[in-house]
């Protein structure tokens, strides 16, 4: 009898010590950051003179948003995946990701302007058509003309910040990126028309090229 009193208390003192870290575990308070991304163009989207090109939308396919720490190398996922980031064109940022960070300091932002596979199911039908696939899609007018561009290229993305961002315990931090769509439609000071196939190699550079610079901007102003 008393070694069966024995064992039942044992069972009760071990279930309640189970109990005691299962619930530590479910309250204990995180200590990361939260860190917010953001697009906004550093310039007025509609800044193309003559009115003889109008941008009316602008979808972009990214992948696998990073941020490398200052310290070492190591990289922490904001956002893994294929997903469409639509373009503010009002000259207003863009929410895009967001992430729990460890505190730190980090200097890089890293993603990628995706091509989607063969294997991928598109987060928006556009970006695939029949066989072909795209990264990119904008849709405007040329010489008042509608017009749709769809780009093919992918390109890795890897931007230094101006100043490194500091990731503290507990508090948001937002992080914008500019990118200059007009620009993607000029080469030497001359309108590139994005309906002829003989364009689409500098207009896709062009897109590649105008991820200009990242930075902290807690109040997404853009600046």
């Amino acid at each position: 009898m008393l070694l069966n009193k024995f064992i039942h208390l044992s069972i009760i003192t071990a279930s309640f010590l189970m109990l005691s870290i299962i619930t530590g575990c479910d309250t204990a308070e995180t200590t990361n950051g939260t860190v917010t991304i953001s697009f906004s163009p550093s310039v007025i989207i509609q800044k193309i003179s003559d009115d003889t090109i109008q941008l009316d939308t602008v979808k972009i396919l990214l992948r696998d948003i990073k941020l490398k720490n200052q310290s070492g190398n190591d990289e922490m996922n904001i956002k893994t995946g294929s997903f469409v980031v639509y373009l503010n064109l009002d000259a207003m940022t863009t929410d895009f990701a967001i992430g729990n960070v460890p505190p730190g300091s980090y200097d890089r932002v890293r993603f990628s302007i995706h091509k989607l596979e063969d294997s991928e199911t598109p987060p928006d039908p556009e970006f695939r058509e029949d066989s072909l696939r795209y990264s990119v899609i904008v849709k405007g007018t040329y010489n008042s003309v509608p017009f749709i561009y769809k780009s093919k290229k992918s390109a890795h993305q890897d931007l230094k910040l101006e100043t490194p961002i500091l990731v503290e315990e507990n508090t948001e931090a937002n992080l914008t990126i500019t990118v200059d769509p007009p620009d993607w439609f000029y080469k030497n000071d001359s309108i590139l028309d994005p309906n002829d196939p003989a364009n689409e190699n500098d207009i896709d550079n062009n897109i590649k090229d105008s991820f200009k610079k990242s930075f902290r901007d807690d109040d997404r102003d853009g600046k």
